[in-house]
């Protein structure tokens, strides 16, 4: 029987007490660079005002 081990270089327990893995952050940030690639620059930034507002309203 082999045993399997994981690479846990780079994860750590947040705040919370929530395991934050290297490969979990690395998925995120591959979503992110998915989505953040769908949007023009001038999109992006009617999404950042509008997000301002939403705040400012708040």
């Amino acid at each position: 029987m082999t045993e399997q081990t994981s690479d846990t270089r780079g994860d750590y327990v947040d705040e919370r007490g929530v395991l934050i893995t290297a490969a979990g952050r690395e998925r995120a940030r591959v979503q992110l660079a998915e989505l953040d690639g769908k949007w023009t620059p001038e999109q992006r930034e009617q999404r950042r005002l509008a997000l301002l507002a939403r705040i400012t309203a708040a």
